[in-house]
């Protein structure tokens, strides 16, 4: 494909007029005629901001959820009440289900309640809803080609030594079955400069998660990464060491935002100054940018 047009629906942080901003992420990619929505955030509020934008997502050919949790599935309930028409939807068979964070309220937890609250998939009616309801659900755990030049990476293998898994995610109310978080997996598009790579949260870790879509694309350059990149907990060490691996890949861009953290992004603008942008609502990218040549140093 040529060109890959993104807008950000939601975001952590927003600098444009009439937007709003909710902690989650929700990308509108348009790709050589193909209409993609990557996660929903949190609530109905990618809606208006669409709406403002002069969006319209009953246009929309695939609907892609990153992972299972409720700041990118959240507003998954909205978009099938609002359109007879729901997308396809592509998504780990994991992404339907529940997970648990600790409750974050404080105080001493009450006896009567377990110490957990609900993070993950928010649709009140859950996979066997969606399924009654007729809407078109694919669901892979390996790599997998949604439409021609865009794929999806599947489950990412976790082989770098200094990527672990956070911990603090949990697959039951009592806090004792830690979620891995095997549904985390990237959307995956070809352009003639290269790949880009499109994460929710990262929750793999970005050398993992870019030497998964490395082996399925041998010797194919990188040409941008885009989403969270989940540094936000990172010490010191695990960042400069993400940032030097991605500068390793020189790509041409790298925007990011949501999980980052304060911290790796200003890493990550160090490294690429003018390569580099902020995920922020409203904001508009087009990939690779009009002009751009393959000097990447």
């Amino acid at each position: 494909m040529k060109t890959v047009n993104i807008t950000v629906l939601v975001e952590d942080t927003v600098h444009a007029a009439r937007m709003r901003a909710e902690h989650g992420l929700s990308l509108y990619i348009e790709a050589d005629g193909c209409r993609i929505l990557f996660d929903t955030g949190a609530s109905a509020l990618f809606l208006g901001n669409a709406k403002n934008l002069g969006l319209h997502l009953n246009e929309l050919d695939v609907l892609v959820l990153s992972h299972n949790h409720y700041d990118h599935t959240g507003g998954v309930e909205f978009l099938i009440d609002l359109y007879s028409d729901v997308p396809a939807i592509f998504a780990h068979p994991k992404a339907f289900g529940q997970s648990y964070g600790k409750s974050g309220g404080g105080g001493a937890p009450k006896a009567d309640l377990p110490p957990g609250q609900m993070i993950g998939f928010p649709y009140p009616l859950g996979l066997t809803g969606l399924q009654k309801r007729g809407v078109r659900l694919t669901m892979n755990r390996e790599p997998l080609e949604i439409r021609p030049e865009i794929w999806l990476s599947g489950e990412v293998p976790r082989n770098c030594p200094f990527e672990e898994v956070d911990k603090g995610y949990y697959l039951d109310p009592d806090l004792r079955q830690p979620d891995d978080l095997v549904d985390d997996q990237a959307l995956i598009l070809e352009t003639g400069k290269g790949l880009v790579v499109i994460t929710g949260c990262c929750h793999s870790g970005i050398v993992n998660t870019l030497d998964a879509v490395r082996s399925l694309f041998p010797g194919v350059p990188l040409w941008a990464i885009v989403g969270g990149l989940h540094l936000l907990h990172a010490d010191a060490r695990r960042i400069e060491k993400s940032v030097d691996y991605l500068k390793s890949m020189q790509p041409g861009m790298v925007i990011a935002g949501h999980c980052t953290g304060f911290d790796a992004l200003c890493s990550l603008r160090g490294a690429f100054a003018e390569r580099f942008h902020r995920l922020s609502v409203g904001s508009r990218f087009s990939l690779p940018e009009p002009g751009a040549d393959s000097d990447r140093r």
